[in-house]
């Protein structure tokens, strides 16, 4: 398998998928919005996207298989999975905020069947700010084809922080405002975008210094995990464990993640009893 003849064709249809989702917008009406939960939303351009990308991802890689957010999230099996969120940051999409995203992720499976492998390539397309972020195992990331690191390590007093608020997890809220409480003094500002998967990759181009989140799923950090790591950054779940279990998410460079880790830690938050695979 060629990992950057790969990554390109999934570049090519990440940005199909993605204009695609850009020129659908203008279509889509209130009433066709469905409401998963509380600020949790979907519509038919989520479910139409992913069945583009489910076709077009196998077709690529026969006898692979796919968990993504809409048809398939509790997939298993299968060599390598794609794993895949067709419209990441919905809620935006259908406010008009740019912020919203194409995520893929590819792991090996062969090593570890009954859990996740290892991540081979990440690819996240900004399709509102047409950013196309990719990594692939060993080989680095880019952002729109060039180079990205992660921000030089600079103080904490200078660090943009990005989160989000627990909105489908809104018990856990007390938890989540005492570590904003605790890291807010330290930083110089958070910001709350909305995109899991742009927050990731934002992190790996040096636009934030760290970011943290409770509650996310596979989908939502395949892709971006890679991108980080390849970028010089390092990413974890609240417990140091590999993200894509519990989806509880702390990423950021060396420094902003030893603090905000840190400060997590001195809190005692319970991990949580379900855990992907």
């Amino acid at each position: 398998m060629n990992l950057e003849e790969l990554t390109l064709e999934v570049m090519g249809l990440a940005r199909e998928v993605g204009l695609w989702l850009k020129e659908e917008r203008s279509r889509i009406g209130d009433e066709q919005i469905e409401v998963k939960g509380q600020g949790d939303f979907v519509s038919h351009a989520d479910r139409h996207a992913e069945e583009q990308l489910t076709k077009g991802l196998t077709k690529m890689l026969p006898g692979s298989i796919v968990m993504a957010e809409e048809f398939t999230p509790n997939a298993r099996g299968g060599e390598f999975r794609w794993i895949v969120d067709p419209l990441d940051g919905t809620a935006n999409y259908l406010a008009g905020l740019p912020a919203y995203a194409v995520s893929i992720g590819l792991e090996d499976r062969r090593e570890n069947p009954d859990g996740f492998g290892k991540r081979l390539l990440g690819v996240v397309y900004v399709a509102g700010l047409d950013q196309m972020y990719d990594a692939w195992l060993g080989g680095g990331a880019r952002k729109n084809g060039e180079t990205i690191r992660v921000h030089a390590e600079r103080e904490l007093n200078r660090s943009m922080i990005a989160t989000a608020f627990p909105f489908r997890e809104r018990h856990r809220i007390d938890g989540y405002l005492d570590l904003f409480r605790d890291l807010y003094p330290k930083i110089a500002d958070f910001r709350r975008i909305g995109a899991a998967a742009a927050d990731l990759c934002w992190v790996a181009d040096g636009t934030f210094d760290g970011y943290f989140e409770m509650d996310l799923k596979p989908w939502d950090l395949a892709a971006g995990s890679l991108i980080i790591e390849e970028a010089g950054g390092v990413v974890s779940d609240w417990w140091r464990e590999d993200v894509l279990k519990t989806g509880w998410v702390a990423c950021g460079t060396p420094k902003a993640y030893k603090e905000i880790m840190a400060t997590i830690e001195s809190i005692g938050f319970q991990r949580p009893e379900h855990t992907w695979r």
